[in-house]
């Protein structure tokens, strides 16, 4: 027999971020402040289909690399800084490694590799780093400006060798995004090609909360539920405590449309989405209609806000944008799995 005392786990600490008022500029300049994502939910109610123009920034162009058993000391390589890292923008992280207890890799578009490196392994590589939390060490490096590449090398090859996901983005519109494939193919290091999983979602609903007369984060909560084919009206509250959230004005419409989008996602398309959402939104009739996006990241480098270090730390974060007519609203939720 089922005792809901017994699973009523209280919630985990969360740290949250309530902002209103926001336009697409604050919004992607939010999204612009860190560099990996890992899955993307976009919500379009009073519809069956995302709209083409958001759903095609997604589908086009979109490829991403994985490299399987690459060595840091490529990225070092004078070759490879000239090529992709001063002619472009670079996305690379290492893949399925858990921060908590592996070294993790990653170059950002501004030239930077971060390494984050277990303290005793740290002892013996001989490069200059700064201490973290939980018995880690950070070593930046300029791609750009590098120094002393030799002692550099003989300390990377010490952390062995790592499965990476890597995007490359040319300066240049006459250059093939691919090419940073062909480059590492032609090293004879294995490269896989990962195209964006993507699903949608028809739920069935009855109506759809406003954002006025609600607490945001119940509406964030609905979406979550619908996302995943909950059921959002439970007529059993022992079995389920979920009520619907009680909006000013519901909209008043049973469809709704909603696409999962799971791979490596870069600051560029995210904000290329938004973009089109905010257009798609402005050009809808009902005054009080909105759409939605939420953005997960996990297990990446990472920062809360500009005023604290981007750093490798184990989290779960949650970045929730609603758009409106009048204002874009951010609801975003973040949760350590060690402090």
């Amino acid at each position: 027999m089922l005792c809901p005392e017994v699973t009523n786990f209280p919630p985990p600490k969360v740290v949250i971020c309530h902002k209103i008022n926001q336009n697409i500029n604050t919004i992607n300049e939010g999204i612009r402040m860190n560099t990996f994502y890992k899955s993307l939910v976009i919500a379009c109610p009073d519809e069956i289909k995302i709209p083409p123009s958001i759903e095609e920034v997604i589908t086009e162009d979109s490829d991403t690399y994985k490299l399987s058993e690459c060595s840091l000391t490529e990225f070092v390589d004078s070759v490879f800084i000239e090529s992709f890292v001063k002619a472009g923008r670079l996305y690379c992280l290492s893949a399925d490694r858990n921060c908590i207890v592996k070294n993790c890799a990653a170059i950002t578009p501004d030239g930077t590799l971060t390494l984050h490196i277990i303290d005793y392994i740290y002892q013996t590589i001989g490069l200059e780093g700064t201490k973290r939390p939980n018995n880690y060490y950070e070593v930046c490096i300029d791609l750009k400006h590098l120094k002393h590449t030799e002692k550099l090398k003989h300390g990377l090859q010490k952390l062995g060798n790592f499965d990476f996901h890597i995007s490359w983005e040319p300066n240049a519109d006459d250059i093939c995004p691919s090419s940073v494939a062909r480059y590492f193919h032609d090293k004879n290091i294995d490269v896989t090609v990962c195209s964006l999983k993507t699903k949608v979602v028809n739920p069935e609903i009855t109506q759809i909360p406003s954002l006025e007369g609600v607490e945001i984060e119940d509406v964030v909560e609905w979406v979550g539920m619908v996302s995943h084919r909950a059921n959002v009206n439970p007529t059993e509250p022992y079995i389920s405590t979920y009520t619907e959230p009680e909006s000013t004005d519901p909209l008043e419409s049973n469809k709704i449309a909603i696409l999962i989008v799971r791979g490596f996602l870069t600051p560029t398309i995210i904000t290329e989405v938004c973009q089109k959402l905010s257009e798609y939104v402005s050009s809808r009739i009902p005054c009080n209609y909105w759409a939605s996006i939420s953005i997960q990241s996990e297990e990446s480098l990472w920062r809360w806000n500009y005023s604290t270090p981007r750093m490798f730390q184990s989290y779960i974060s949650s970045d929730n944008i609603f758009f409106t007519k009048e204002q874009h609203i951010t609801y975003s939720i973040g949760q350590l799995k060690y402090s």
